[in-house]
């Protein structure tokens, strides 16, 4: 095996190294540094964003996909065959059989193959086999022979042949597509549709447009030129339009033709010499002085903050760094270098990432170390560009139409200053109604600072059936559909909830009008809810067996407001106490908690609004809320009933305090930097999964927005299975019912191969303007609608609305689709959704990979404590996930933090050769890197198989 194909992945040879070694090992699949919105098997935000990683994106059998190999440089057409037996299969056009942990494809045709043809290859493959029975038929070439595959090998070769005459005929576009596509200063964002429009001919279009072939032959001259395109978020079909293209600059370009012409010119001069250049030297070449200026910076840096070779710099106090006057030369190397190892912007065997490491090596401070992205992450801490307690993820995220603010944030391209222009009159003042019934009930955290959503029973004549009215915050009746705030807001379509990286969808600092209430603080306060508040109210007539008699949407006024508690409400309902994973024979996972540094004075902030307890109550309040939990619990008993998921585990929870506000890094630029003093973390796992009245209730207002439009014809962006046929819904009811939830409710998380199973069954869930299932919810139909000043998906459900009851209340009577004309309605029709809700889809995702961040978090917390702070766990369990050559990957029961023991690590315990997956061992910590994430563990005894 060739000793730089890494376990731990990293920057392999594959240009010098020949291509055809015959070493199964080579076949392992590696990741593209583009895969922003892949969803992530350990992705929890809340509720819905957990029945989102249950139900994410996922191929099916009979895709092609264009894979890339950890040992080649040349990419490989393959079918998907399926996951089973906790590995991804693939049959490849050169007639091998692949198996993989994990894949990212850059471009995919969706059914490319029928089940039909894909029979005599899944005939050589046994489905309830181990990861070892399929490594062992593999080495010995039992497995789907090139006679089982010639089928699948001609239809792929004849899609090659297909796209590269394309190509041929139209090479002058195609090799010429960065000057066509690139705009001299700003990045652009493009689908393949858009950037195939003006390469190729429309007489190659048909009726859905541009073939497979000629789009792949457009891919391929966009990822041929990787300093002009990066392909941002390859979808599951090459037609969808949420397969973008990042347009680099012509600046980018430039930048990068300059350090390579740098690098050479240093290394031209340094073998001329034979010696490393002298400091005299240095000052006469552009990449020289660059080095000077960092070997000062980084000198005067470690006078107070230590090197380590572990992503961060060793804790301190309070820090100023001097003013660094870069040179011009020296800005572009640094710019590079961020290009390297902040924005992972080169595919693993680019020849840049040699540029990057001979920078490293000529500025001679980082010896017997690797140098590689992360030593550049580090070498960017040392001279101020970017803070010592920096999170990696936010910078491999980018948001089409924003930049990446160091220290913190996102910035919008265009902000709207004038927001007088984007908001109108409420559009609903003269049909807004008293809210009924109960006081309204705002369940939220003490912390929480934005109320958008509240509960209210109004009793009925019948004494078992009541009404549960769910008051959402209002924005949408003030806010102009079309206006730059709407576009604004679509940017980032929703909150992130990173620690120490809060970024809000409609952020409070927006408006310079005059009045003050023309400002986005404004707009935010007036709508979060309080008494007189205005609010869009969905309401549904519930029986105490839980069925939906009856529902409506109105506008509403609210009366009394009473915020609560949810972990008060949750107790006094005596909701269930929530299942948390122990160590037994059957799961391994053990409750850590520890914290690093000194939490700040005044860290607790006393809530904004006047919180009230269960127990302060009247009787009559008291005895809404016990019906209310009673009647949301038989609600969740029907969705149960049709499959829903039953239960979420707590997830891991870390809190970042900050001593000071942190600044803006702007060592760049010249300025004098204050660094305060490193947060304080605290790493732990959630007390609660959050309080179910809540939770329900908002599932049931989705319910009724879905239906309420439904049964209009109005488009919305609904959420749904993306095919859950009657077969796949009966197997996947199956499935979940007799594998997954029996393990949930003994305490036992539910591993990524059983949610890649469920979700093969229900393709996953997508947006849709049509209607459909959401198994994992229960439901028939779904939308989300109870936070749209968190929201952008939920904004344009209630502009669909408000539309719709304006044109009700004008004509008297119900919208019916086979009469009225819904598309003149409405501000959103169903053709401009279909172009709008991909992209939503794609941001939504985006936001979701920055949330999860939170494991940097984890690392940097992890790193001190082992470290510096002597508080990191002595022992922990590592589990056997993959057996290679060079040792295994697998996770430890902290977190489950994924990690890997090499070799070495493995101290004598056991042979490589006689380790299974799920076998255990007692590790110890043996090197961290937040970075790369990669944790590395050294064996202290071998414990046996998980379980037994």
């Amino acid at each position: 095996m060739p000793p730089d194909a890494l376990i731990y992945g990293g920057i392999s040879n594959n240009i010098s190294r020949t291509q055809s070694t015959g070493s199964s090992e080579l076949d392992q699949l590696r990741s593209t540094p583009s895969s922003t919105t892949e969803e992530s098997d350990g992705e929890i935000v809340n509720a819905d964003a957990d029945i989102a990683v249950v139900g994410s994106d996922s191929r099916s059998p009979g895709d092609l996909v264009e894979i890339r190999q950890i040992g080649s440089r040349v990419p490989v057409f393959a079918i998907y065959l399926g996951n089973y037996g906790n590995r991804n299969h693939f049959y490849a056009v050169n007639g091998k059989w692949i198996t993989s942990m994990g894949f990212s494809a850059l471009f995919s045709v969706s059914h490319f193959v029928t089940d039909q043809e894909l029979l005599p290859v899944l005939a050589k493959i046994p489905q309830n086999a181990t990861p070892e029975d399929f490594d062992e038929l593999r080495r010995l070439e039992r497995g789907p022979s090139r006679e089982d595959g010639v089928a699948l090998i001609n239809k792929m070769t004849e899609f090659r042949l297909s796209s590269e005459a394309i190509y041929q005929e139209h090479m002058n576009k195609l090799d010429g597509a960065r000057s066509l596509l690139s705009d001299p200063t700003s990045a652009k964002y493009l689908s393949l549709f858009e950037i195939a429009d003006v390469l190729l001919p429309a007489t190659l279009k048909g009726d859905r447009g541009f073939s497979p072939p000629a789009l792949y032959a457009v891919h391929t001259a966009l990822y041929r030129n990787e300093i002009g395109f990066n392909p941002l978020s390859p979808s599951a079909d090459c037609h969808r339009r949420d397969h973008l293209f990042e347009v680099f600059p012509s600046k980018h370009t430039d930048v990068i033709t300059k350090i390579a012409t740098w690098v050479r010119q240093y290394a031209d001069m340094s073998a001329k010499k034979m010696r490393p250049l002298k400091l005299n030297e240095l000052d006469d070449i552009a990449l020289g002085r660059f080095i000077l200026q960092a070997r000062e910076a980084v000198l005067r840096s470690r006078q107070t903050r230590e090197w380590t070779p572990h992503g961060i710099l060793k804790t301190g106090p309070s820090v100023t760094l001097p003013k660094v006057d870069w040179s011009p030369s020296s800005r572009d190397v640094i710019t590079f270098l961020e290009w390297w190892a902040s924005y992972d912007l080169f595919d693993a065997g680019s020849r840049y990432h040699s540029y990057g490491a001979l920078i490293l090596r000529w500025l001679r401070l980082y010896e017997d170390t690797p140098l590689d992205q992360s030593t550049a992450w580090t070498l960017l801490q040392e001279i101020g560009v970017i803070a010592p307690w920096e999170i990696p993820s936010r910078y491999r995220v980018r948001f089409p139409g924003t930049t990446i603010d160091r220290g913190g944030g996102i910035t919008r391209t265009v902000v709207p200053n004038q927001l007088k222009t984007s908001t109108r009159p409420d559009i609903a003042e003269a049909a807004r109604t008293p809210s009924k019934g109960s006081a309204v009930f705002c369940i939220d955290a003490p912390s929480t600072t934005l109320i958008d959503d509240g509960i209210s029973l109004e009793r009925t004549d019948q004494p078992n059936e009541c009404w549960i009215h769910v008051h959402v915050a209002d924005p949408a009746s003030a806010i102009e559909p079309e206006s730059e705030l709407r576009r604004f807001m679509e940017l980032i379509p929703e909150n992130i909830y990173l620690p120490g990286h809060f970024q809000a969808m409609l952020p409070s600092g927006l408006g310079q009008d005059k009045p003050a209430d023309c400002t986005s603080e404004a707009l935010i306060k007036h709508h979060s809810l309080r008494p007189g508040a205005p609010a869009l109210t969905f309401s549904a007539l519930v029986n105490e067996s839980g069925d939906i008699l009856d529902y409506q949407i109105a506008p509403s006024t609210l009366g009394d407001v009473t915020y609560l508690d949810p972990e008060d409400v949750s107790a006094f309902c005596g909701e269930d106490i929530p299942l948390t994973p122990t160590p037994t024979p059957a799961t391994t996972e053990t409750s850590y908690s520890f914290h690093v540094g000194t939490p700040p004075d005044n860290s607790v902030a006393a809530p904004e609004r006047p919180m009230t307890s269960t127990q302060a109550l009247d009787e009559s309040s008291k005895a809404d809320i016990l019906t209310l939990s009673r009647l949301a619990q038989a609600i969740k008993q029907k969705r149960l009933a049709k499959g829903a998921w039953p239960y979420f585990f707590p997830r891991p929870s870390v809190q970042v305090l900050f001593h000071e506000v942190i600044p803006e890094a702007e060592a760049a630029e010249g300025a004098a930097l204050l660094f305060p003093p490193d947060p304080y973390i605290k790493v732990g796992h959630e007390s609660s999964s959050g309080c179910s009245v809540v939770s329900s209730t908002m599932v049931l207002a989705g319910e009724v927005a879905a239906r309420w439009c439904s049964d209009r014809g109005i488009p919305i962006p609904y959420r749904k299975d993306s095919k859950l046929t009657a077969d796949n819904l009966n197997a996947a009811f199956d499935y979940a019912t007799r594998v997954i939830y029996p393990l949930i409710r003994q305490g036992i998380p539910p591993s990524a191969s059983h949610r890649r199973e469920l979700t093969r069954l229900t393709g996953g869930i997508r947006l849709s303007t049509e209607p459909g299932p959401y198994f994992l919810l229960g439901l028939d139909m779904y939308t989300k609608a109870t936070s749209p000043l968190r929201r952008f998906g939920d904004l344009l459900v209630h502009w669909q609305i408000h539309a719709a009851l304006a044109h009700e209340r004008k004509t008297h009577r119900k919208i019916d689709s086979s009469v009225d004309d819904v598309e003149n309605i409405l501000p959103f029709n169903k053709t401009s959704l279909r172009e709008t809700l991909p992209l939503l889809d794609m941001r939504e995702k985006m936001g979701r990979t920055v949330a999860r961040g939170v494991l940097d978090w984890i690392l940097i917390a992890l790193v001190r404590a082992w470290r510096f702070e002597d508080k990191a766990p002595r022992t922990l369990r590592f589990t056997v996930a993959s057996q290679w050559r060079q040792g295994l990957l697998g996770s430890l029961d902290m977190f489950d933090l994924n990690a890997v023991m090499d070799i070495s690590g493995l101290n004598g315990c056991r042979l490589v050769k006689d380790v299974q997956v799920g076998d255990e061992f007692e590790v110890e910590l043996a090197d961290v890197n937040v970075h790369s994430r990669r944790i590395l563990v050294k064996a202290l005894r071998y414990i046996g198989k998980k379980g037994t």
